[in-house]
């Protein structure tokens, strides 16, 4: 079943994804009010110390249930081969690697230290993650060009999602509510229009390296009826983008448009965390052949 290592590894992408994220956003708010960045600041403390015990918590699951697929194994027969799979095989080296640094993520979260320092830990470890993500993903049977597009792909997801998640984070009560979205939404909308042309260039890349020219895969696959319908709800996602970007950004100075935007911002939220549930099971259906 492509649905179980999926209800694994979705709360584990979503998690690194957000961390490094909202950690290049923290790098990111230099300009902003400096009552705006303690309350984002804050928060982000929290979501940080959250999501590390989640990755620390879902990643020996997400193992196991790879070790079970490589064997072809039920979890219960797998688990007394699991370190030889560590130490023998090559997705299992780089879960050594992963498992070491999931450790010091979750440490440093917890580690008191100003916000800046904090995000400049947590970006490159959460990057160590994604990076570890592709090597052990479908791109490693493609050669290293393709891991470094799959990482790149990964990485513009998360700065869209990181962006979008920290400008919820950011809201205050009133009148630190206007002044914030007022000074983060133009950020946003940038890194969201730049996330955009990556994951656009990136995803064609490998949707051709994986199906080629050869659309009735699309409905043929099982492989790419998960991408169409990662496709269709992508799509999703642009149009409540573009309403931000064409028509309300624009209008901030409007209460109304203010409240508009963080509906909308929260809705593509809901929609990119759907987007990577296809994702997850995307990377748990062999591509075709």
């Amino acid at each position: 079943m492509i649905a179980g290592p999926a209800i694994f590894a979705w709360p584990l992408l979503a998690a690194q994804l957000l961390i490094f994220g909202t950690a290049a956003f923290a790098l990111m708010t230099a300009g902003l009010a400096p009552g705006d960045r303690i309350v984002l600041h804050r928060r982000l403390a929290i979501v940080w110390r959250a999501l590390g015990l989640a990755i620390l918590g879902f990643s020996p699951l997400a193992f196991v249930e790879m070790a079970a697929g490589m064997a072809q194994m039920s979890w219960w027969r797998v688990l007394p081969l699991l370190g030889e799979i560590l130490g023998q095989t090559e997705a299992g080296r780089a879960w050594r690697w992963r498992f070491a640094v999931t450790a010091l993520l979750a440490a440093a979260a917890w580690v008191p230290m100003r916000i800046r320092a904090a995000a400049l830990a947590m970006l490159p470890l959460a990057g160590a993650l994604l990076l570890f993500g592709s090597i052990t993903s479908h791109a490693i049977d493609f050669g290293s060009f393709s891991i470094a597009v799959d990482f790149i792909h990964q990485a513009g997801a998360a700065l869209w999602i990181g962006a979008l998640a920290s400008m919820l984070l950011g809201c205050a009560e009133e009148p630190g509510r206007t002044r914030w979205i007022r000074a983060a939404a133009p950020r946003v909308s940038a890194i969201a229009a730049s996330a955009v042309g990556i994951l656009t260039v990136t995803g064609l890349y490998m949707a051709h390296e994986r199906i080629g020219w050869k659309p009735h895969l699309m409905i043929d696959a099982m492989y790419g009826r998960t991408l169409l319908w990662k496709l269709v709800t992508f799509g999703l996602v642009l149009t409540a983008a573009a309403q931000i970007r064409l028509r309300i950004i624009m209008r901030l100075e409007d209460s109304s448009a203010r409240e508009i935007l963080i509906r909308n911002v929260a809705a593509e939220c809901v929609l990119l965390a759907a987007v990577l549930g296809w994702s997850a099971i995307l990377a748990n259906t062999p591509p075709p052949h």
